[in-house]
Protein backbone atom coordinates (compact mmCIF):
# COMPACT_ATOMS: atom_id res chain seq x y z
CA UNK A 1 0.00 0.00 0.00
CA UNK A 2 1.62 3.60 -0.92
CA UNK A 3 2.28 6.29 1.23
CA UNK A 4 0.25 9.09 0.33
CA UNK A 5 -2.87 5.82 0.27
CA UNK A 6 -1.82 5.88 4.19
CA UNK A 7 -1.60 9.59 4.47
CA UNK A 8 -5.11 10.00 2.52
CA UNK A 9 -6.75 7.71 5.11
CA UNK A 10 -5.18 9.58 8.12
CA UNK A 11 -6.22 12.68 6.81
CA UNK A 12 -9.86 11.87 6.14
CA UNK A 13 -9.33 10.19 10.16
CA UNK A 14 -8.52 13.92 10.97
CA UNK A 15 -11.39 15.47 9.29
CA UNK A 16 -13.79 13.34 10.96
CA UNK A 17 -12.44 13.86 14.48
CA UNK A 18 -12.77 17.95 13.58
CA UNK A 19 -16.39 17.40 11.87
CA UNK A 20 -16.97 15.16 15.65
CA UNK A 21 -15.35 17.82 18.05
CA UNK A 22 -17.81 20.44 16.27
CA UNK A 23 -20.86 18.40 16.29
CA UNK A 24 -20.13 18.15 20.35
CA UNK A 25 -18.55 21.60 21.11
CA UNK A 26 -22.35 22.87 22.66
CA UNK A 27 -22.21 20.05 25.85
CA UNK A 28 -21.41 21.07 28.62
CA UNK A 29 -19.12 18.42 30.66
CA UNK A 30 -17.53 18.02 33.68
CA UNK A 31 -14.15 16.61 32.87
CA UNK A 32 -11.17 18.83 33.28
CA UNK A 33 -7.05 18.06 33.61
CA UNK A 34 -6.49 14.70 35.87
CA UNK A 35 -9.58 13.64 35.70
CA UNK A 36 -9.03 9.94 34.71
CA UNK A 37 -11.39 8.17 36.08
CA UNK A 38 -12.49 7.05 32.68
CA UNK A 39 -9.09 6.05 31.82
CA UNK A 40 -8.63 2.35 32.14
CA UNK A 41 -6.50 -0.33 30.26
CA UNK A 42 -9.79 -1.34 28.13
CA UNK A 43 -9.73 1.33 25.51
CA UNK A 44 -9.78 -0.30 22.19
CA UNK A 45 -9.33 1.19 18.60
CA UNK A 46 -8.64 0.41 14.92
CA UNK A 47 -5.17 0.33 13.20
CA UNK A 48 -6.47 3.47 11.33
CA UNK A 49 -6.34 4.95 14.67
CA UNK A 50 -2.60 3.28 15.41
CA UNK A 51 -1.35 4.33 12.29
CA UNK A 52 -2.67 7.95 12.79
CA UNK A 53 -1.24 7.82 16.67
CA UNK A 54 2.38 6.66 15.62
CA UNK A 55 2.64 8.51 12.17
CA UNK A 56 3.97 11.68 13.54
CA UNK A 57 6.22 10.59 16.47
CA UNK A 58 10.14 10.20 16.38
CA UNK A 59 12.40 7.26 16.51
CA UNK A 60 12.88 8.24 20.25
CA UNK A 61 8.88 9.11 21.02
CA UNK A 62 8.29 5.64 19.59
CA UNK A 63 10.92 3.79 21.85
CA UNK A 64 10.05 5.32 24.70
CA UNK A 65 5.88 4.65 24.17
CA UNK A 66 6.96 1.45 23.79
CA UNK A 67 9.08 0.63 26.66
CA UNK A 68 5.80 2.56 28.77
CA UNK A 69 3.36 0.18 26.94
CA UNK A 70 5.92 -2.66 28.40
CA UNK A 71 6.50 -1.45 31.37
CA UNK A 72 2.55 -1.40 32.22
CA UNK A 73 1.10 -3.80 30.07
CA UNK A 74 -2.05 -4.84 31.74
CA UNK A 75 -2.16 -8.76 32.05
CA UNK A 76 -6.40 -8.09 32.20
CA UNK A 77 -7.68 -6.12 29.72
CA UNK A 78 -11.03 -5.71 27.57
CA UNK A 79 -10.60 -7.94 24.81
CA UNK A 80 -13.62 -6.88 22.00
CA UNK A 81 -15.48 -9.94 20.49
CA UNK A 82 -17.14 -7.59 18.29
CA UNK A 83 -16.44 -4.05 16.40
CA UNK A 84 -19.25 -1.24 15.95
CA UNK A 85 -20.22 -2.14 12.93
CA UNK A 86 -20.14 -6.15 13.69
CA UNK A 87 -22.64 -5.71 16.45
CA UNK A 88 -25.01 -3.82 14.29
CA UNK A 89 -24.77 -6.41 11.64
CA UNK A 90 -25.47 -8.94 14.29
CA UNK A 91 -28.61 -7.48 15.70
CA UNK A 92 -30.21 -6.82 12.28
CA UNK A 93 -29.27 -10.30 11.79
CA UNK A 94 -31.01 -11.16 14.74
CA UNK A 95 -27.81 -13.26 15.66
CA UNK A 96 -26.77 -13.74 19.65
CA UNK A 97 -24.47 -11.16 21.04
CA UNK A 98 -21.36 -12.18 22.85
CA UNK A 99 -21.19 -11.74 26.46
CA UNK A 100 -17.94 -9.46 26.82
CA UNK A 101 -15.92 -8.89 29.91
CA UNK A 102 -15.06 -5.25 30.51
CA UNK A 103 -13.53 -4.01 34.14
CA UNK A 104 -12.12 -0.82 34.90
CA UNK A 105 -10.76 -2.38 38.01
CA UNK A 106 -8.17 -4.07 36.20
CA UNK A 107 -6.25 -1.00 35.58
CA UNK A 108 -4.71 2.65 34.54
CA UNK A 109 -3.92 3.16 30.57
CA UNK A 110 -0.59 2.12 30.28
CA UNK A 111 -0.44 5.90 28.31
CA UNK A 112 -1.33 7.53 31.58
CA UNK A 113 1.80 9.94 33.31
CA UNK A 114 0.67 12.19 36.39
CA UNK A 115 -3.17 11.44 35.54
CA UNK A 116 -2.86 12.65 32.57
CA UNK A 117 -2.87 11.63 28.99
CA UNK A 118 0.46 11.42 27.21
CA UNK A 119 -0.85 11.21 23.72
CA UNK A 120 -3.92 13.46 24.06
CA UNK A 121 -3.64 15.16 21.10
CA UNK A 122 -4.22 11.96 18.79
CA UNK A 123 -6.41 10.05 21.83
CA UNK A 124 -8.43 6.94 19.97
CA UNK A 125 -11.46 7.90 18.97
CA UNK A 126 -12.91 5.93 22.26
CA UNK A 127 -11.40 8.14 24.51
CA UNK A 128 -12.40 11.28 22.73
CA UNK A 129 -16.30 10.12 22.84
CA UNK A 130 -15.79 9.84 26.69
CA UNK A 131 -17.30 12.62 28.29
CA UNK A 132 -19.41 13.27 31.42
CA UNK A 133 -22.14 16.11 32.63
CA UNK A 134 -21.74 15.04 35.98
CA UNK A 135 -18.03 14.36 38.32
CA UNK A 136 -17.30 10.65 37.91
CA UNK A 137 -15.42 10.09 40.38
CA UNK A 138 -18.07 11.79 43.07
CA UNK A 139 -21.24 10.03 41.51
CA UNK A 140 -19.64 6.15 40.19
CA UNK A 141 -21.01 6.48 36.81
CA UNK A 142 -20.79 9.26 34.08
CA UNK A 143 -24.02 11.15 32.61
CA UNK A 144 -23.87 11.50 28.46
CA UNK A 145 -27.00 12.92 26.85
CA UNK A 146 -28.70 10.22 24.90
CA UNK A 147 -28.12 12.24 21.39
CA UNK A 148 -24.21 12.09 22.09
CA UNK A 149 -24.41 8.37 22.60
CA UNK A 150 -25.96 8.31 19.22
CA UNK A 151 -23.42 10.51 17.49
CA UNK A 152 -20.71 8.60 19.39
CA UNK A 153 -21.76 5.46 17.81
CA UNK A 154 -22.31 7.22 14.66
CA UNK A 155 -18.83 7.94 13.86
CA UNK A 156 -17.10 4.61 15.74
CA UNK A 157 -18.89 3.19 12.90
CA UNK A 158 -17.99 5.40 9.96
CA UNK A 159 -14.46 5.11 11.62
CA UNK A 160 -14.21 1.56 11.13
CA UNK A 161 -15.95 1.48 7.61
CA UNK A 162 -13.31 4.20 6.88
CA UNK A 163 -10.59 0.89 8.25
CA UNK A 164 -12.62 -1.82 6.72
CA UNK A 165 -9.62 -3.27 5.57
CA UNK A 166 -7.99 -3.29 8.73
CA UNK A 167 -8.12 -4.05 12.08
CA UNK A 168 -9.59 -3.79 15.64
CA UNK A 169 -8.18 -4.48 19.26
CA UNK A 170 -7.01 -3.22 22.71
CA UNK A 171 -4.71 -0.20 22.63
CA UNK A 172 -2.28 -2.24 24.12
CA UNK A 173 -2.23 -5.18 21.77
CA UNK A 174 -2.29 -2.72 18.90
CA UNK A 175 0.41 -0.55 19.99
CA UNK A 176 2.95 -3.31 21.07
CA UNK A 177 1.92 -4.64 17.53
CA UNK A 178 2.27 -1.07 15.70
CA UNK A 179 5.79 -0.19 17.34
CA UNK A 180 7.51 -4.03 17.30
CA UNK A 181 6.88 -4.90 13.03
CA UNK A 182 7.77 -1.72 10.74
CA UNK A 183 5.37 -4.14 8.26
CA UNK A 184 2.13 -3.21 10.34
CA UNK A 185 2.42 0.22 10.98
CA UNK A 186 1.23 1.27 7.60
CA UNK A 187 -1.77 -1.09 8.33
CA UNK A 188 -1.02 -2.06 4.79
CA UNK A 189 -1.09 -5.89 5.10
CA UNK A 190 -3.70 -7.19 7.78
CA UNK A 191 -3.15 -10.55 7.00
CA UNK A 192 0.16 -10.11 8.77
CA UNK A 193 -1.60 -10.50 12.09
CA UNK A 194 -1.56 -13.61 13.93
CA UNK A 195 -5.13 -15.10 14.65
CA UNK A 196 -5.15 -15.12 18.36
CA UNK A 197 -8.03 -14.01 19.20
CA UNK A 198 -6.83 -10.61 20.56
CA UNK A 199 -8.12 -8.72 17.28
CA UNK A 200 -11.38 -8.84 14.97
CA UNK A 201 -11.31 -7.48 11.34
CA UNK A 202 -13.04 -4.53 10.43
CA UNK A 203 -16.70 -4.50 8.63
CA UNK A 204 -17.98 -1.78 6.55
CA UNK A 205 -21.13 -0.34 7.76
CA UNK A 206 -24.20 -2.79 6.90
CA UNK A 207 -26.95 -0.22 9.20
CA UNK A 208 -26.51 2.86 11.19
CA UNK A 209 -27.28 2.49 14.78
CA UNK A 210 -29.40 5.47 14.93
CA UNK A 211 -32.69 5.84 17.23
CA UNK A 212 -35.69 6.79 15.14
CA UNK A 213 -35.75 10.08 17.59
CA UNK A 214 -33.03 11.11 16.71
CA UNK A 215 -32.70 10.62 12.71
CA UNK A 216 -34.03 13.66 11.32
CA UNK A 217 -31.94 15.73 13.85
CA UNK A 218 -28.34 14.07 12.66
CA UNK A 219 -29.22 14.31 8.92
CA UNK A 220 -27.27 17.21 8.49
CA UNK A 221 -24.25 15.46 10.49
CA UNK A 222 -24.79 12.42 8.06
CA UNK A 223 -24.72 13.86 5.43
CA UNK A 224 -21.41 15.76 6.17
CA UNK A 225 -19.85 12.27 7.50
CA UNK A 226 -20.86 10.43 3.78
CA UNK A 227 -19.44 13.64 2.02
CA UNK A 228 -15.88 12.46 3.60
CA UNK A 229 -15.69 8.85 2.17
Amino acid sequence: MKKQWVESQIDLLKRMVALYDKAVEHIEVKCQQKCSSCCTCNVTLTSLEAGFLIADLTQEEKKDLKTRIKQNFPQKRYIPKMTANMFARMCVEDKDIPEEENDPSWGKCPLLVDDMCSIYDVRPFGCRALMSQVHCREKGYARIPPIVLTINNLFLQYIEHLDQKGFFGNLSDMLTLFLSDNTIQSFSDPSKITNDGRFLFNEKIAVLMIPPEHREKLRPLLMKLSDLL
